[in-house]
């Protein structure tokens, strides 16, 4: 009976301790930034996956935090982090809202970025790599808010050949990959604006990623560590507890 009891005290303190971590992240603020900058959007073609890894990282302007924030990713994508950094670069996330968007083959996604929030950042993956070994992508950037400034970095896959990107741009590299970088400058959310739009074209025989058995996000493993400060906190309770 005893050991039931103290099974029972366990259960119920990692149960009202997750409840009081993941309620405020889940919580969502009204008030949204008037526009986006310092924003960087990373296009990377097999980078650590067969899929296309696109990645947006950028600011808020216009508001004050905890803000809500709102984007448009393809009706495909599969998302893989959508949070934020703090000033230390540590991330924290979790599943954001998703919905249709007004944008046919475009969902919208949602959620607030707390009161630690240095930068907001989503990260997914699209199966539209078509072609083999001769590879095609056609890639489109949407937005919902004024950005002051964008770079988009397309990245050429290792062991690719032949790699091209229509429209041309500046050519450089970037953590020993080519890439080519696209500087914008106050972009409006005009919904009768095409996005911008590149055509990405290379030669691989090679089946694998760039980089293999890495995590680009680190969304699963700051769960892991919330749940592991969860135990751990409820283990020191009950042990004070039994004494």
């Amino acid at each position: 009976m005893k050991l039931r009891y103290y099974l029972l005290v366990i259960v119920s303190l990692i149960a009202l301790l997750s409840g009081t971590l993941v309620q405020p992240a889940l919580a969502q603020a009204t008030n949204e930034p008037t526009g986006f900058k310092n924003v960087t959007v990373w296009v990377y073609p097999e980078y650590d996956d067969p899929r296309l890894l696109v990645m947006l990282e950028g600011q808020i302007t216009g508001t004050t935090l905890p803000a809500l924030v709102k984007f448009l990713v393809p009706q495909s994508a599969n998302l893989f982090s959508a949070g934020s950094k703090n000033t230390q670069g540590v991330y924290s996330g979790g599943p954001p809202n998703r919905i249709a968007s007004s944008v046919q083959g475009w969902d919208e996604i949602s959620y607030t970025l707390p009161t630690t929030a240095s930068t907001f950042r989503v990260e997914y993956y699209d199966d539209i790599i078509t072609g083999s070994p001769d590879k095609k992508i056609s890639y489109d950037f949407r937005w919902l808010y004024p950005i002051s400034d964008l770079n988009i970095v397309i990245q050429q896959p290792l062991k690719a050949t032949n790699f091209n990107v229509s429209p041309p741009g500046t050519k450089t590299t970037e953590n020993n990959f080519n890439v080519v970088i696209y500087p914008k400058n106050n972009l409006t959310p005009d919904p009768s604006t095409q996005p911008l739009h590149f055509d990405i074209s290379y030669t691989k025989t090679d089946p694998n990623p760039s980089i293999q058995n890495t995590t680009t996000a680190s969304g699963s493993s700051s769960s892991n560590t919330v749940w592991l400060i969860i135990i751990a906190v409820a283990l020191v309770i009950v042990a004070v507890f039994l004494v």
